[in-house]
């Protein structure tokens, strides 16, 4: 049997419209790059017409594999299941909606061959073609996993990668409930860089990704990352206790010199009010990490596979 070079790996959310130009562009780069394949993992797209594109690719191109999932798992877990299926000796990663151009896939080539002890190689984009608040909140979470994963300074993460099949299977044995690839790989290796690609403007469809869902996935991307929420808020518990008894220190000597305790009725209650919410919101997120500990015993499987087509499945 002969050996797959590359395996690229694309969840699809409702793209059957553009799939068939994404092929033809993958296989006009990679035919001088000999044997590869192209996975796409359909993550239960609402609409018809994605799956039933896969399949008429998988029938048309010989390197085309389609994976239909039972339900929804969101982006990140649906790459992880493409990850389990890839048979190539590296593994690349893209989006589906040709925002990462297939023409700039040689570049991440080049550079794993010129440096085979990279780990990971992900594209840094020149100029990204997003919504200003979008491109604010990748900036946001780059702060996050600069602070939370201790990511190598000056290294963006992205979705579009290329990476060894050893590390990859690597990622896929992380049974963790809310997966975020981009802060799994550098928390398990600092042997990553970037390589300059161009980033297109989006001519199909929307962005799944919602101000609502980009929030959310931040938010997960801390609660994965430590409990150093946690600490913060020890840490503003201690502070306040002893916020609390130099004020009553304060009060019992201005009761003691014949002070009013009528006065500062309005401090009183707003202080109360303030920190009545700093402790709900800490019990609140106290409760985000016991449910994701509960998910992580109790909940479904991380993907279950309805069918596969292609490559003689």
């Amino acid at each position: 049997m002969n050996t797959i070079n590359y395996s690229i790996v694309i969840p699809c959310y409702a793209s059957g419209l553009w799939l068939p130009e994404l092929v033809q562009r993958i296989a006009e780069v990679m035919k001088s790059y000999g044997i590869f394949e192209v996975i796409f993992v359909n993550d239960r797209s609402p609409d018809k017409r994605t799956w039933d594109t896969i399949v008429q690719l998988s029938e048309k191109y010989d390197f085309v594999q389609g994976i239909d999932l039972l339900y929804n798992i969101g982006q990140f877990r649906a790459t992880l299941c493409g990850l389990e299926h890839a048979q190539g000796r590296y593994v690349i990663t893209m989006d589906d909606d040709l925002q990462h151009p297939p023409e700039e896939l040689p570049k991440l080539i080049k550079a794993m061959d010129s440096s085979p002890d990279m780990d990971c190689i992900m594209g840094a984009y020149n100029i990204k073609k997003h919504t200003f608040i979008r491109n604010s909140g990748s900036k946001f979470l780059a702060f996050v996993m600069d602070k939370m994963y201790n990511k190598p300074r000056g290294i963006s993460t992205t979705s579009f990668r290329i990476m060894p099949a050893e590390f990859a299977k690597i990622l896929t044995l992380y049974r963790i409930a809310y997966p975020l690839l981009g802060p799994l790989i550098v928390s398990v290796t600092k042997k990553v860089m970037n390589v300059s690609v161009e980033h297109h403007v989006r001519n199909y469809g929307q962005s799944g990704y919602s101000i609502r869902r980009c929030v959310y996935a931040t938010f997960h991307s801390i609660i994965n990352a430590s409990i150093l929420p946690l600490r913060w808020f020890s840490a503003i518990g201690f502070s306040t206790a002893g916020f609390a008894f130099i004020l009553s220190l304060w009060y019992w000597m201005c009761w003691m010199f014949g002070g009013s305790s009528v006065k500062g009725f309005t401090s009183l209650i707003l202080t109360i009010s303030f920190f009545s919410g700093m402790i709900l919101a800490g019990i609140g997120l106290l409760g985000e990490y016991i449910g994701r500990i509960i998910s992580e015993i109790t909940g479904l499987p991380r993907y279950e596979v309805r069918s596969i087509v292609g490559r003689g499945r």
